[in-house]
């Protein structure tokens, strides 16, 4: 999404979801079992996370234990409702 120009035209809010860099190369090794060369080469092609962080409207911290994530997601996705007008409907 961030890599297009004019992209903000067609959205409300960025959510970016982040981790360190490091954490990543982490994750990628042990999901798809690339070289760590190749996870390198692979973020090097995409925006960075400065980039991406400056872009976003809200965040969503991904570097701890996945016991962190649903408070998160469950407070951003009431926020987005409310947001929306649909709060009250959704509860």
């Amino acid at each position: 999404l961030l890599e297009h120009d004019g992209y903000r035209d067609r959205v409300d809010r960025v959510l970016v979801v982040d981790c360190l860099p490091e954490t990543q190369i982490v994750r990628v090794t042990r999901r798809n079992g690339l070289p760590r060369e190749q996870i390198e080469r692979i973020l090097a092609a995409q925006i960075d996370r400065a980039a991406r962080l400056a872009a976003a409207d809200d965040i969503i911290d991904n570097d701890g234990p996945p016991e962190r994530l649903p408070p998160q997601v469950e407070q951003l996705h009431r926020r987005y409702l409310a947001a929306a007008g649909l709060l009250d409907r959704a509860l």
